[in-house]
């Protein structure tokens, strides 16, 4: 028998299902869900224009294409899970594609899990739960450009790595990463890691900006992690001019050139000429010092901080971070 479950129980499940487009899957969904689209995007967009038409020959036609893309995905969901063990199944409001397919499955012996509003309901869940202050403990690192931040974010089990997920380093070069998730991706992104830090006795983040290229931070995380307890990353000119050619030693000459533009304004022209020219004949060492000394360290706003710590190395660093965590969250 379907079983029409709450989010929280439905996030549960080792294995999700969700059964829109491909498109509408792109353009957002939840994070680990497979797409087992019901009806492709032509046929979704056929159906929904004859459903303005005549409800009912756009159900008879649905219904059609809807068995046929399943019957393509049984033997496909074989190799993924056995009868014994429940899995979820969502569309876009938890209407006729997920209880379709949800009910095909029932009769044939599957443990199937729909969710309750679909993904319209999980959206509100996910809105809800980035619009109220977390319940975590953050410890916030601070820094300057190139001081090992990001390196200890992503050594640490316990961290929210928020450029990670945002896939934006947070300057005027930090698209290096490519195209950003769209604001729903992100948002679902943080969501579920936040849940997978709930229990943790603390959680270490940078002490990012709010906003990260395109995407813009929830309120109330951002406000949790500026008021918590800050650490002050300290590490000499020679070891960040290493950390920036490492991020960035591959950067495009046009991603550079259009950064370059950006930065402008806040740069003495002769330092601004110099770091182009550098870049032109190929000498990054040159340009990381000359962006650092120049461009980041005059902008970087000074904060203030509860403990500063000489960058070692990632693993002594860590360790004297939760050294100083254990003053906070004992």
């Amino acid at each position: 028998m379907l079983q029409i479950v709450s989010t929280q129980e439905f996030l549960s499940l080792s294995l999700i299902l969700d059964v829109r487009s491909p498109n509408e899957y792109h353009n957002s969904h939840i994070s680990n869900a497979l797409n087992f689209p019901v009806l492709e995007d032509s046929q979704y967009q056929q159906i929904g224009t004859l459903y303005k038409q005549n409800p009912f020959n756009a159900k008879i036609l649905g219904a059609s294409m809807i068995c046929e893309n399943i019957a393509k995905h049984l033997l496909r969901l074989k190799e993924l899970i056995t009868p014994s063990k429940p899995f979820g199944i969502y569309c876009a409001r938890g209407g006729m594609r997920s209880r379709s397919f949800g009910l095909v499955l029932d009769n044939i012996g599957y443990q199937v899990c729909l969710l309750q509003s679909g993904y319209k309901g999980y959206r509100k869940v996910v809105t809800q739960s980035l619009d109220a202050t977390p319940k975590h403990h953050f410890l916030t690192l601070i820094g300057q450009t190139g001081s090992g931040k990001s390196e200890l974010i992503e050594a640490f089990t316990n961290s929210l790595n928020i450029e990670k997920l945002a896939k934006h380093l947070g300057s005027s070069f930090g698209h290096i990463y490519g195209i950003q998730p769209n604001t729903k991706s992100f948002q679902n992104a943080l969501f579920t890691r936040l849940k997978e830090l709930e229990n943790a006795p603390f959680v270490l983040v940078e002490g990012e900006s709010k906003r990260l290229g395109s995407l813009i931070l929830p309120s109330k995380l951002y406000e949790a992690y500026q008021k918590s307890p800050k650490i002050l990353i300290i590490s000499p000119l020679q070891e960040r001019i290493e950390r920036i050619l490492k991020q960035y030693g591959n950067i495009s000459e046009t991603l550079f050139y259009q950064a370059m533009q950006k930065i402008a304004p806040f740069m003495k022209k002769e330092f601004w000429e110099d770091a182009k020219e550098a870049f032109a004949k190929g000498d990054l060492p040159k340009v990381a010092e000359i962006l650092l000394l120049q461009y980041y360290d005059k902008v970087y706003k000074k904060e203030s901080y509860n403990h500063s710590l000489a960058f070692k190395n990632t693993h002594d660093t860590l360790q004297e971070i939760c050294e100083i965590a254990k003053l906070y969250y004992p």
